[in-house]
């Protein structure tokens, strides 16, 4: 669904295993996290830095970026940093548009 994604530096499609940075997530989040107990899909992610886009099931909000921690463990509340669009235009014009200006 989202393969047809014009991703713009530094941001693109995963070339690993999805799973992997999908399970990061769910040690890392805590109870009182905003995605804890959501169904996530990740999409892509930005390759300058740990920041990964995750399509979200049941939320206010259906995409987010969140930086991951890899440290294999549950974070405190504030951590993995999220924030929230409300769809994948959202996305692309608040978060990865500015973010391709800022690399180049």
């Amino acid at each position: 669904m989202y393969r047809n994604i014009k991703w713009l530096e530094p941001w693109n499609s995963l070339c690993t295993n999805e799973n992997l940075f999908e399970e990061e997530l769910h040690k890392e989040l805590g109870k009182k996290h905003i995605l804890y107990n959501k169904k996530v899909s990740i999409i892509g992610r930005r390759y300058d830095c740990d920041d990964f886009l995750f399509e979200i099931d049941n939320i206010d909000f259906k995409f987010a970026v969140v930086h991951l921690t890899f440290s294999g463990k549950e974070e405190s509340e504030a951590y993995p940093k999220t924030k929230g669009y409300k769809d994948l235009n959202d996305w692309i014009n608040r978060c990865m548009v500015p973010d391709y200006n800022e690399f180049k």
